[in-house]
């Protein structure tokens, strides 16, 4: 059985069709049989039909009406594969065990960030997870401080994942090509994640302040804020500019930010 349908525009739709990405792909995950595997956005199902014979339970959560119906036909003999027709962004996660599932997914560009943000809600259900994104995405994702695609989403996400920087993927790897050069990344939830960093009040604002003057030093960006004295304490370099200041220190920053604010 083959998925006829047309991609959809609208949903972001570009199927993977290139054989030895697909392989390369399937290594990474290196799947044993008693995984339990979340697909996110299967589409045609090019990697479903590798996964569904090597893992102990496949969830595919899909939005496109087709690829669900295509999907549920083509493996209804398969008691360890369902498929939810759903939004992932919406998706009530409460309905699934209480385990460690791997993750993997060929995300959909218009809304990859808004998903990997949304991984960060429940790591854990998450063991590792394997996703393609738009190359600049997963740049963004990897970059570390003193990268120039060092940055507010890279930074939230590091708080809970160590990501890893995988392999390109050439447009003409996919149905229809994107316009766009794309990558796989690897996420690992950290043994020691920093959820205090992100559940503080002003962590997120003191990123996208900073990240939105990311060219004046710090202390022309918190000049209303943070004095001289307070930078000496915090021992940050006030001359520093975003890109060049650490995890640990946009902490401080925010703390520093909640008192005076």
């Amino acid at each position: 059985m083959v998925y006829q349908r047309p991609t959809k525009k609208s949903l972001g739709q570009h199927f993977l069709i290139d054989g030895y990405i697909i392989d390369r792909i399937l290594r990474l995950l290196d799947l044993v049989h008693d995984d339990c595997v979340i697909e996110i956005g299967p589409g045609s199902g090019c990697l479903t039909d590798h996964i569904v014979h090597d893992c102990a339970q496949l969830c595919a959560i899909e939005l496109d009406a087709d690829c669900v119906g295509y999907l549920n036909s083509k493996y209804s003999e398969c008691d360890h594969f369902s498929v939810l027709h759903k939004d992932f962004l919406s998706l009530d996660v409460s309905a699934f065990q209480n385990k460690h599932y791997r993750w993997v997914g060929n995300l959909p560009y218009n809304v990859s960030v808004p998903i990997l943000l949304r991984l960060m809600d429940f790591p854990h259900l998450i063991k590792d997870a394997v996703l393609m994104l738009q190359k600049e995405v997963a740049l963004r994702c990897c970059a570390q401080v003193g990268n120039k695609h060092y940055g507010r989403i890279g930074i939230m996400l590091q708080c809970v994942f160590d990501i890893y920087y995988c392999f390109d993927v050439p447009p003409q790897a996919f149905s229809p090509p994107p316009k766009v050069e794309s990558a796989v990344v690897r996420m690992v939830v950290k043994d020691n994640p920093k959820y205090e960093y992100l559940r503080h009040p002003h962590f997120q604002t003191v990123l996208v302040l900073c990240f939105n003057q990311r060219r004046k030093m710090l202390r022309k960006i918190f000049q209303q804020y943070i004095n001289q004295s307070q930078w000496q304490e915090m021992r940050i370099d006030s001359r520093l500019r975003p890109e060049q200041v650490t995890v640990d220190d946009f902490y401080q920053i925010a703390c520093a930010f909640q008192e005076e604010s």
